[in-house]
């Protein structure tokens, strides 16, 4: 994909990544929060802000799952050597893993490492509006360890004449003009009418990441979302053309509704953001409600303790305090398998429940 034009002026948020890359030292190193709207551009910033003040940090993508288990093993700190320069990713952050980020993990990794992520504005607004303890950890990363940089979605004069000159749709952004991101939208709505059954497996996995789990999902997972959606009997044909469907690029379009996670190398699936943003009223469409259905289809669907962690910590700052404390509670009962978010979602329990006595 081509690079992004040049800069325009000093608040252009590449250039602030780059100058906090560029500024980050231990004792304590950075955590660089990238906020912004899905498709605004937030991981190009965060790769190109790398290249031109840290090119030869060394560099490895987590998720706060993943680094939460890293950093609590006896060898944490010799991966780090002296010397070199470290930053990792954790890219589309969602408010569980700040909440967990903020339960002790970034503690250990800031004296190591810089911290480069990434967050939906809207979660992390519904972060700042809640007062409940239970997601305190999350608003004391926001507010204390990060140094947030905002991505505008407002494409700028010079990135209009460069999608021009480049052949690409100009639309409301820039990362979602190179993808037709707008396009993709009319097309996922049209298919209610012309493909419905793979309409009903793209809003299946919408549902997913607008409850708070934003990973890859496995082909099985969402078979069995989409045959809970639909109340399909057992059609694994039906459900692989709707696959199919959902995977195609349409025309206007360089991605599926669901894509291949890591870049096609995966075979696990991933749900186009910017289409969750549409279905939670992004950008003028028409929100799609989110009900007790939908909650209840993903909690039963996918039991594993960090989802369901995720789950939780989501169905409490959309008041759905019942789901909440039912899911953080089975989280919770990972404590003994040292499951790393068992904890954390202990801990966000206990609040829950004494905030309700």
């Amino acid at each position: 994909m081509p690079q992004r034009p040049h800069p325009e002026s000093p608040a252009d948020p590449i250039d602030e990544v780059s100058r906090l890359l560029a500024s980050a030292a231990e004792p304590m190193n950075s955590m660089i929060l990238l906020d912004g709207p899905p498709l605004s551009g937030v991981s190009r910033a965060a790769y190109e802000g790398l290249q031109r003040a840290l090119p030869q940090a060394k560099f490895a993508q987590f998720t706060a799952l993943d680094l939460a288990q890293v950093a609590v093993q006896p060898d944490f700190t010799s991966r780090f050597s002296a010397g070199s320069r470290y930053v990792l990713w954790l890219d589309g952050l969602t408010p569980a893993d700040l909440v967990l980020l903020g339960s002790g993990v970034l503690d250990k990794t800031l004296p190591h490492a810089v911290v480069l992520a990434s967050v939906d504005t809207a979660w992390r607004d519904r972060l700042l509006a809640d007062t409940s303890p239970a997601t305190a950890p999350a608003r004391t990363v926001l507010l204390e360890y990060a140094h947030r940089i905002q991505v505008p979605f407002t494409l700028t004069a010079r990135e209009r004449s460069y999608l021009r000159e480049n052949g690409y749709p100009v639309s409301k952004g820039l990362a979602e003009s190179l993808v037709g991101g707008e396009n993709l939208v009319r097309h996922y709505h049209r298919a209610a009418r012309s493909a419905p059954e793979g309409h009903l497996l793209v809003q299946a996995a919408i549902d997913v990441r607008r409850c708070g789990i934003h990973r890859p999902l496995g082909e099985d997972e969402l078979y069995r979302l989409w045959c809970a959606r639909g109340n399909h009997e057992d059609s694994r044909l039906l459900f692989e053309r709707a696959l199919d469907w959902a995977g195609a690029v349409p025309d206007g379009a360089s991605t599926g509704l669901l894509c291949r996670a890591a870049g096609g190398a995966s075979p696990d699936w991933r749900v186009l953001a910017y289409a969750a943003g549409a279905d939670d009223g992004n950008h003028g469409h028409k929100p799609r409600p989110l009900g007790a259905r939908e909650w209840n289809e993903v909690s039963q669907q996918l039991p594993e303790p960090g989802d369901q962690f995720n789950l939780g910590i989501a169905a409490h700052l959309h008041g759905r305090n019942d789901t909440a404390t039912t899911a953080l509670a089975q989280a919770a009962r990972a404590a003994g398998s040292g499951h790393p978010a068992a904890d954390a979602a202990a801990t966000a329990l206990h609040h829950l429940r004494a905030g309700t006595e």
